[in-house]
């Protein structure tokens, strides 16, 4: 009998836990998604280490606009892939026939 009861107790915790989970959980996921909204739009995060800070290879990417010019300046250029590869170094293309 005490088995039975504990099972049953067990059951109904799951149950609970279950229905709490639903509908508690987006509540909580609205209530963060509001303080990050409100935190951005004021301005209060971390400029080093905000959630939408993009780190770079290590190297400062400088995109400020120049007042007087209206010019974008960039500091940072990828660069140029190298002109050997590609298909023309891939290797050697056999023409290919479905045979029925």
């Amino acid at each position: 009998m005490e088995f039975l009861k504990v099972v049953v107790i067990l059951v109904a915790c799951y149950y609970a836990f279950k229905l709490g989970v639903r509908l508690l959980l987006p509540y909580a996921m609205k209530k963060m998604a509001e303080k990050i909204m409100k935190k951005t739009q004021q301005g209060n995060f971390n400029t080093q280490n905000g959630p939408f800070q993009y780190q770079g290879f290590g190297q400062q990417q400088d995109t400020r606009q120049d007042k007087g010019t209206g010019k974008v300046k960039v500091a940072y250029v990828p660069p140029k892939e190298d002109a050997r590869s590609g298909p023309a170094t891939a290797g050697e293309f056999v023409d290919f026939e479905e045979v029925k």
